[in-house]
């Protein structure tokens, strides 16, 4: 003989309904905490931004180009223009890394600063290091690559792939920036305006 079991709908109904009601109270807190802190969080990203763009390419001030806000021209205290700042993205080992790149008028690299990137600790996170970053300086070629790849960038130990993503975003950046630069110099009257 077999035993049937009696279910009562409300010994189930009100676990359900409470963990239904925790779950609209959690996602409605979440979503106002979204809301408040949204606006800050833009203004300490553009603050970031803005810091970068100043340590990649000098400049008095910087004009958007883009309407995605990743393409700058920096513009010198006489309304000269000094070159444009563009913002990359390229995958890295853990992730997206963001990577700020100063490219002169000439077309050749200012500065490169990473923006944000969750690499590993102690190895793909050196790629923010001056000594690393430094490499691309003065580089004009749209098609730089770590040396164990054939090219002149010297990877991180370790961290061959976040260097490879690095190099990507310059590189992207470089393809980006010619076609700004074109128009800029021809509003400067060519590469000499600048110095």
């Amino acid at each position: 003989m077999q035993n049937k079991i009696k279910i009562n709908p409300v010994e189930v109904l009100k676990p359900a309904g409470i963990l239904t009601a925790i779950c609209v109270i959690v996602t409605l807190l979440l979503a106002v905490t979204n809301v408040l802190t949204a606006d800050r969080i833009a203004a300490n990203s553009e603050k970031v931004a803005a810091e970068s763009r100043s340590k990649v390419l000098a400049a008095q001030s910087y004009e958007q180009l883009d309407e995605a806000g990743n393409v700058y021209a920096a513009v010198l205290e006489n309304g000269e223009y000094a070159g444009v700042v563009v913002a990359t993205e390229s995958n890295g080992y853990g992730g997206a890394i963001k990577v700020m790149t100063g490219i002169r008028l000439d077309g050749s690299v200012s500065g490169v600063n990473i923006l944000e990137m969750s690499e590993t600790p102690g190895m793909g996170a050196k790629a923010k290091e001056d000594s690393f970053l430094a490499q691309y300086k003065g580089s004009a070629e749209p098609d730089m690559s770590v040396k164990k790849d054939g090219g002149t960038i010297d990877a991180i130990s370790g961290a061959t792939i976040t260097s490879r993503a690095v190099t990507n975003a310059v590189n992207e950046a470089l393809k980006t920036a010619k076609p700004y630069l074109e128009t800029l110099n021809n509003k400067t009257g060519g590469e000499e305006a600048i110095g």
